[in-house]
């Protein structure tokens, strides 16, 4: 970690109330990691969201971000492509080989 001594900010832009994404992630049987993925709309602060998140983690490794841009909300086939910045956790798929089918030899 670096640490870096700054005056005031002045940002470009500021979000009152940011749209906060969570991702719980659960190894599976097979090894590899199911994932239910969350929008947290109109949450007071992140202290509310992280009360949510230990509510429903239910032992499950999770991940917290918010949303870089203001998005409707879609139906849940629509994916949210927001940038996203993470402010805790980690995603276990990273830096690990992924497998999308087993073939298996009669």
């Amino acid at each position: 970690m670096r640490v870096i001594e700054t005056v005031h900010a002045e940002p470009q832009e500021l979000v009152d109330s940011p749209v906060y994404r969570v991702n719980f992630w659960q190894s599976t049987a097979g090894g590899a990691w199911s994932l239910d993925a969350f929008a947290l709309a109109d949450a007071e602060n992140i202290n509310e969201v992280l009360r949510w998140v230990d509510e429903h983690a239910g032992g499950r490794r999770f991940e917290v971000f918010a949303e870089m841009h203001q998005e409707p909300e879609g139906s849940f086939q629509t994916p949210r492509k927001s940038g996203l910045v993470r402010l805790l956790g980690a995603d276990p798929n990273t830096g690990e080989a992924v497998a999308f089918g087993v073939m298996i030899k009669d």
